[in-house]
């Protein structure tokens, strides 16, 4: 049975049926409780009356929705073993599974680095400029492999692109983005390296952070390869290196240690059965 709270007032005075208390202990309430019918009437307004059953048939097919099977439903994959990992890493870093496994650890030099002919005197005038500044640089640091490399960089991107190099782009500026993407690709960058951000911003004068320039530049020495691959980070003692695909592009230290991982990795893949990759 049903037992009546006196009314509750409103604000004005007047009684509102709809916010009358009501104590039910009917079986009837509990059996709408259990279902999804429309409360008797007697027990509740009309409006609470719908409002309750919208409330039940909402939660009924929510927990319906949670509880159904997903035929799509995939397992989880396995993570992937460290050696898969790493060797997937060591290719992004040197253009390739083939290269990798070809690897060198001779140091760099200055074979091959003569600056090209070029036809029109404006654009050969900004390609000395700009070789100029990387030699300049790289006399500050202590690695003398460093300036091969930026040389043998800027030469890749006149020879992929030269209006990555060629005006309206300031010398300074082509040679702060090659700066840094080098440096980058050595894990040489930044602080702990040879140089941070705004050190060589402020060494060649430019307006902006090198890495500004670097990053478009960085893309079209690594191309369309999906150089993009997850690190190793299990290995603590590897460098943070920006993957070019170039290993001519590495000094010979780095390049020794990813010698050294590629042969732990695939010691590790040939005791686990796996296959070259």
């Amino acid at each position: 049975m049903s037992v009546h709270v006196p009314k509750v007032w409103c604000e004005d005075g007047e009684t509102n049926p709809h916010r009358e208390v009501l104590l039910m202990t009917d079986t009837e309430y509990i059996d709408y409780l259990e279902s999804v019918a429309t409360p008797p009437e007697h027990l509740v307004c009309s409006e609470c009356a719908q409002l309750l059953t919208r409330t039940n048939t909402i939660l009924e097919r929510l927990e319906a929705e949670l509880t159904r099977p997903r035929a799509d439903a995939r397992p989880t994959p396995p993570p992937r073993p460290d050696h898969e990992v790493a060797l997937d890493w060591l290719a992004a870093l040197c253009g390739g599974h083939e290269a990798t496994a070809t690897l060198s650890v001779a140091p760099l030099d200055g074979a091959g680095l003569d600056l090209p002919p070029v036809a029109d005197e404006a654009g050969r005038t900004q390609l000395a400029a700009v070789a100029a500044l990387l030699h300049e640089v790289a006399a500050d640091f202590p690695v003398a492999e460093v300036g091969f490399a930026l040389r043998r960089a800027l030469l890749r991107l006149w020879e992929i692109d030269p209006l990555l190099v060629d005006r309206p782009a300031r010398p300074t500026q082509v040679a702060a983005g090659i700066v840094w993407t080098v440096l980058g690709a050595n894990g040489l960058a930044g602080p702990g390296g040879l140089v941070t951000a705004t050190e060589l911003k402020e060494r060649l004068g430019v307006t902006k952070m090198p890495s500004a320039y670097g990053k478009q530049l960085a893309a079209a020495i690594r191309g369309f390869w999906p150089w993009q691959t997850q690190r190793p980070w299990a290995l603590r003692d590897l460098p943070d290196l920006e993957p070019l695909g170039y290993p001519d592009l590495l000094v010979s230290s780095v390049r020794k240690r990813l010698v050294r991982l590629r042969d732990q990795a695939c010691l590790s893949r040939d005791q686990d059965g796996g296959s070259p990759r």
